[in-house]
Order: structure tokens, then C-alpha cells, then sequence
């Protein structure tokens, strides 16, 4: 099942990353600048587990015991130290490492936000190959291109306060903090419902029954985030493509913006 889930994962989130790399104007990027997210978002799921490992000792010494918490606090904890704050912390610090790798090939704020979605897809897939080893989940599907959102509603920001910075405009602290806190809040609030709901496992019918509701109507927000945020992206292609973060004075990034406006 764990392959199964992977190719479908691999499948479905592969194509939606293709469709967005050749929808870059005036010509999108090369194979390598691509495949490096991807690669790193891997190594950021590996990452996610150290950090997790350690929240959990950080919480046992502070002797947080979620059993003895109220279902609903005990839920959104759990989402937050199981995956709201490891997992994104730890795409972000892949994020900035792969702007490190990319800075001299990174032209525009469109390409920023893809290695937001690259790094999304290669963690879903060894997510998903993860996880899939318990068995298949029809419901995962989805929310399988989840991480691939977190990962571009965090690069956007990202993006942004990089343009904002570069044109001596806006707030590039706001946007920094957007970056973190926008992607950590929807993560763990999409978890408690479903993954870490504590209704659903109360022994109580009544209440595993609301944990029921609550976890269906988790799934349909988290659907229409996706939907969206991929629906966002896809508008505003040229627009992003036309934020150039080339140095103002190159040659290069007026011909970028030249061919842009021509479009």
C-alpha cells in the first residue's frame, strides 16, 4: 500500500507541479532548478521528524500530559507539536536552503513560490509512502496536495517581503512572519480535526460522532484551501513572473520585463 500511495501522490501532485512550471512566461526553468526542491523537500520531511522527536522530550519534561486536557485543546496541541510547527518549521528551513542553492537562477517571485510547491510535493511523497504502509486511506486523497499549498502560501510571503525589500516598499518583517505563521496555523488546525481529534477516539458514541462532523467538515475547508490558494497561483502567473528580483540595473531583468509586458 505504501507504493500505491506513493505513486499516487506522485501521480497527481507530480502533474500539478508540471503544469505550473511551463506556465512561467517568458520561458520557465530548467530541469535541475526544478528537480532541486523536490529533492530537498524529501530531506525536509527527515528533518520534521528530528524536530518532532525533540518537541516530544521538550514536552514530557514540562510534564504537558494531553490526556488530562479537554478534547479540543488537547486536539490542537497534539496538531501543533505532531505537524503544525515540525513539519513547517522544517520546510522553511529547507525553503531558505534552497534559496541559498538557487539564488544566482531565482529571476522572478514566481520561481520563489515554486520551490515552495517543489519542496510540497517531495515531502508528500515520502509522506505518503510513510503512511501508507498502515494501509490505504481514500480521505488522504484529499488533502494530498496540502503540503504543496503550505509550501507555496509560505514561499508567497517569502516572496514578497524579497520584492518588497528589494523595492524599498511594504513590510518585509510582516511578510516574513505571514510566512510562518500563515502555512504553522492552517496546518495544525486542518490535524486537529482529523488526525489528532481526540472525539474520535473518546470511546463515547455521542462524541465520536461529532469528532465525525468535525473531521468531514476539516476535509471540505482544507479542500477549498487547496482549491483556492492552486487557483490563486495559476491567476496571478503573470503577475508574479513580472516581479523581477533581478538586480534593478541588469540588462537581463529589463528584457524580462519587457517580453512580460508583451504578453
Amino acid at each position: 500500500m505504501a507504493i500505491i500511495q506513493l505513486v499516487l501522490s506522485a501521480i497527481i501532485c507530480g502533474i500539478l507541479y508540471i503544469r505550473m512550471i511551463r506556465r512561467e512566461v517568458p520561458e520557465h526553468v530548467g530541469r535541475a532548478q526544478a528537480i532541486t526542491p523536490i529533492v530537498l523537500g524529501v530531506v525536509s520531511l527527515v528533518l520534521s521528524f528530528i524536530f518532532f522527536i525533540g518537541l516530544g522530550l521538550i514536552v514530557t519534561k514540562a510534564g504537558i500530559n494531553m490526556k488530562e486536557m479537554a478534547p479540543v485543546p488537547a486536539s490542537i496541541l497534539g496538531a501543533f507539536i505532531l505537524a503544525g510547527l515540525p513539519e513547517e518549521l522544517a520546510k522553511l528551513l529547507i525553503i531558505l536552503l534552497a534559496l541559498r542553492i538557487l539564488r544566482s537562477k531565482i529571476r522572478n517571485a514566481y520561481e520563489i513560490i515554486l520551490i515552495g510547491a517543489g519542496i510540497g510535493l517531495g515531502f508528500t511523497m515520502f509522506e505518503e509512502f510513510a503512511y501508507g504502509g498502515g494501509g490505504a486511506n481514500p480521505l488522504r486523497l484529499l488533502g494530498l496536495a496540502a503540503h504543496m499549498v503550505f509550501g507555496i502560501l509560505m514561499t508567497k510571503h517569502l516572496a514578497q517581503a524579497r520584492y518588497d525589500k528589494m523595492m524599498n516598499q511594504g513590510s518585509p518583517a510582516k511578510e516574513v512572519l505571514l510566512a510562518i505563521v500563515v502555512p504553522m496555523l492552517i496546518h495544525t488546525l486542518y490535524d486537529a480535526t482529523n488526525a489528532t481529534n481526540r472525539y474520535l477516539n473518546s470511546g463515547d458514541e455521542n462524541l465520536e460522532v461529532i469528532g465525525g462532523v468535525i473531521g468531514i467538515i476539516g476535509i471540505v475547508i482544507m479542500v477549498i484551501i487547496q482549491i483556492l490558494v492552486l487557483v490563486w497561483f495559476k491567476k496571478n502567473t503573470e503577475k508574479l513572473c513580472a516581479m523581477s528580483l533581478l538586480p534593478q540595473n541588469s540588462e537581463v531583468s529589463d528584457t524580462v520585463r519587457s517580453n512580460i509586458t508583451e504578453q
